[in-house]
């Protein structure tokens, strides 16, 4: 089994709607981003703490070395 390593994105299309969703909230708002995630299949735990909680988030997806594999 392929275990991702810590701090690793599982789900790099989940990963891109998480950054996508933070540029919403700065234009957009709380409930434009949170909207954005859930219909994109980002997880309500995630949604939340990126949400509520932005000094526990990873980097961005595209700081991210593994990015562009």
């Amino acid at each position: 089994m392929n275990n991702p390593e810590p701090g690793s994105r599982p789900d790099r299309s989940k990963a891109i709607a998480v950054e996508a969703g933070l540029d919403l909230l700065k234009t957009e708002g709380r409930a434009a981003a949170a909207a954005f995630m859930e219909d994109a299949g980002v997880p309500l735990a995630v949604i939340a703490r990126v949400l509520n909680e932005p000094d526990r988030r990873r980097l961005p997806a595209r700081a991210d070395p593994h990015y562009n594999d």
